[in-house]
């Protein structure tokens, strides 16, 4: 029977552990990874709100003995040699029959964040999100960068726990490959009703620290302080180890539908993967990404498919699913505000249906509408 070795002890690593016992019970396991504690990363926001949500987080060592696998967690695994399919790592070697690489992805920092030391912070780790609640307790005046998914969640989420928050934003609005216009002015209508300020089109021209305080000029001619600058700006996927072995590497790890590498033997899944050339670091294409790589593990080769995968955003003043057409699509959105939300349609020039925007009570439409998209993401 043959073992499998599973780099990475995040979402994506514990749930493909879990799948494949579910599949059999007797294959051996081994989850390598850094750390001793599982997490559940969709509960950072609102562990910053201001009900301060307890984390969920639970020993690893449950985890071994509910799924009766081995995990060696506290290595930094250092290279890989997909050759044999063995680690090494700071404390040892590993070996399996099937290695898999579930490294997931690092958020990006700004780049002035070097001359601001101790006052930008990014929403990365359990540990961190202990951090700042602590802090967060003796500070008001909260910079956000980046007015994607997260940084509106966070906006919204801090706004409601009484702190000043000015969003930092290089495009025209919030959201701007994901959303029409009407739908973006909206968002922030309702952010702004919260308290959160907007400056877009703009981006940090430099940075100065003056006192305990941060202080942004931006190259829209503004400036803004604050207490705290947290970062939303994105992620990059942990390649390095795939790379230095000589895997193939684009944006992220290359796999095919099966999430085989350009090595034998050798897997990737998660946020540090790209499927077929695309890239979606998010935990529903994960899901996927774990059914079928965890049937090919135990001996039925699978190739993963994604079917339209509407994201529901997190953010309680202005309630938001969005279902993205694909990029490049030739099409047009169509946008009918109503008294509580806002309906956007993205038609196809054939006039089919490619993707869509609710906002408010319109989101309850999400499940029929998903049904009518076709899977542009079954690669």
């Amino acid at each position: 029977m043959e073992s499998v070795l599973i780099i990475g002890s995040g979402q994506a690593g514990i749930a493909l552990a879990s799948e494949i016992r579910k599949l059999d019970p007797r294959r051996p396991i081994t989850l390598l990874g850094r750390d001793t504690h599982s997490f559940n990363r969709t509960e950072f926001v609102q562990a910053l709100g201001p009900q301060q949500t307890p984390l969920t987080i639970k020993p690893l060592t449950e985890l071994a003995e509910r799924l009766r696998i081995e995990v060696v967690s506290g290595h930094t695994v250092q290279s890989i040699k997909p050759i044999d399919s063995s680690v090494v790592t700071d404390q040892g070697e590993f070996q399996a029959d099937k290695l898999v690489l579930a490294t997931g992805a690092s958020p990006m920092l700004p780049t002035f964040s070097r001359e601001l030391p101790g006052l930008v912070a990014a929403v990365t780790h359990a540990a961190v999100i202990n951090k700042l609640r602590a802090r967060l307790a003796s500070i008001n005046d909260l910079i956000i960068i980046g007015a994607g998914q997260s940084g509106c969640e966070l906006a919204n989420t801090l706004a409601d726990a009484g702190k000043n928050v000015t969003v930092v934003e290089q495009h025209a609005g919030p959201l701007f490959e994901l959303m029409p216009l009407d739908a973006r002015r909206h968002l922030v209508e309702q952010l702004e009703e919260r308290g959160v300020k907007f400056q877009f089109n703009a981006r940090c021209a430099s940075a100065s620290k003056e006192g305990h305080r941060a202080r942004l000029a931006l190259t829209n001619g503004k400036t803004v302080e604050g207490d705290l600058v947290i970062a939303c700006i994105g992620v990059v996927p942990n390649t390095k180890l795939a790379s230095d072995a000589g895997l193939k590497v684009r944006k992220g790890i290359v796999v095919d539908r099966r999430m085989s590498t350009s090595a034998v033997n050798t897997y990737a899944l998660g946020d540090c993967a790209e499927v077929n050339g695309v890239w979606l670091p998010y935990s529903q294409p994960i899901r996927h990404q774990v059914a079928a790589l965890a049937r090919t593990l135990c001996g039925t080769p699978t190739q993963v498919n994604f079917p339209p995968m509407p994201l529901a955003l997190n953010i309680p003043c202005c309630p938001t699913v969005i279902a993205q057409p694909r990029p490049g699509l030739p099409g047009q959105w169509e946008t009918l505000m109503v008294e509580r939300g806002l309906n956007a349609s993205f038609i196809d020039d054939n006039g089919q249906l490619q993707g869509f925007v609710l906002m408010g009570e319109e989101t309850g439409e999400a499940p029929f509408l998903q049904d009518e998209i076709p899977n542009w993401l079954n690669l």
